[in-house]
């Protein structure tokens, strides 16, 4: 495989791998997670051919071909907008992983604080509380980076 093909496979790749996390933005931003879970595997798998093509033009290429200058700026463009979306990209999911983070920790703590239960009203018409503890005991959080 020549140097031009390499930087042609490499632009579509790019192209196909800016439109995956463009949707995952919008995925994020529409909070539809369940729609995440094929689009994240595609994006791990253009991810992989991204950096094996990236890789393979490092390499010295015994057919060096005379690269034209259109695709050289096009590979450039598509670069330059791939590390723009690579950022939005990054900022969304970190996002979503921080309003995760904010949920989890809220359920936790509604399950750590102690409640006593309502039990009826006493003689005056105040209510009375019961003097057992809630059912729910401590709960752990499982934390993925």
């Amino acid at each position: 495989m020549n140097k031009s093909s390499r930087m042609a496979d490499l632009l579509a790749i790019t192209s196909r791998l800016i439109a995956c996390m463009e949707r995952e933005v919008e995925l994020l931003r529409a909070m539809k997670p369940q729609e995440l879970r094929q689009l994240q595997q595609d994006k791990s798998t253009l991810s992989d051919a991204y950096r094996a093509f990236v890789l393979a033009l490092k390499e010295p290429d015994v057919a060096a071909d005379a690269v034209t200058d259109v695709l050289k700026n096009e590979l450039m463009e598509a670069t330059e907008r791939f590390h723009a979306t690579l950022q939005d990209n990054l900022r969304a999911l970190r996002a979503m992983r921080d309003v995760n983070e904010r949920v989890m920790r809220a359920v936790v703590q509604a399950l750590e604080e102690p409640r006593l239960q309502v039990t009826g009203y006493n003689q005056r018409g105040a209510l009375r509380r019961g003097r057992r503890q809630p059912a729910i005991g401590p709960a752990a959080v499982q934390q993925r980076a």
